[in-house]
């Protein structure tokens, strides 16, 4: 069950590639979900074909379980104007199982070397007013003229003040890059609640092409 679902989920992730042009597709199989996890941001160009500060940026998240279970699915887009120092304002539209939620914030990003990190804090424009931290740290220091070494760090707090709640997700990927191929070990973490959290994690393997 576990292999023809894999099978399945490289054929969605090949042929939305095609349709969406990503920069990045990621396919990870845990002990708990499997899923396919899409990445592009780009830069708006002038008319004379050079790069603007505003920046595209979107996200489209899918996984399930091994039991049929509903898929859960999540697409996240955004566009930022971003100034010279990495700082930018930022409008967010995220899809998600719940509907549609619309949010606005700051937005920082900043490359350099084998170094980089893209997040944002905002907040949503619905009466909850959910608030969002985002940061996504990669790094990638280089081994020889072929490999790299492939360490990324996801951390996705969202405080709900209304009800205050806190919901935490943790991402983590470790492992080896080989020109645009990267793999190795995923480890995703949940914790949700008041003043007592429930936690949930998902331990497995990922692998990775950039564009």
């Amino acid at each position: 069950m576990k292999y023809h679902f894999l099978s399945s989920l490289v054929v969605l992730c090949l042929s939305t590639n095609i349709r969406l042009n990503a920069q990045s597709v990621e396919l990870y199989a845990g002990d708990k979900r499997a899923g396919v996890d899409l990445m592009w941001f780009k830069n708006f160009k002038n008319s004379r074909d050079q790069r603007t500060p505003l920046l595209f940026f979107s996200r489209n998240r899918a996984s399930t379980d091994y039991k049929n279970s509903p898929t859960a699915f999540g697409s996240t887009n955004a566009i930022s104007y971003n100034f010279k120092n990495g700082i930018g304002i930022v409008g967010v539209g995220a899809f998600l199982n719940a509907g549609f939620t619309p949010k606005v914030g700051v937005q920082y990003s900043k490359q350099k070397g084998d170094f980089m990190f893209f997040g944002w804090f905002v907040s949503d424009l619905k009466k909850n007013n959910n608030l969002d931290l985002f940061g996504l740290f990669r790094y990638q220091p280089k081994f020889n003229n072929q490999w790299r070494g492939f360490i990324q760090a996801e951390l996705f707090p969202v405080y709900n003040p209304k009800n205050q709640i806190w919901n935490f997700t943790e991402r983590f990927r470790l492992g080896a890059r080989y020109h645009t191929w990267a793999s190795g070990l995923m480890m995703d973490f949940n914790q949700a609640g008041k003043n007592t959290f429930t936690s949930t994690n998902n331990l497995g393997i990922f692998i990775r092409n950039e564009f």
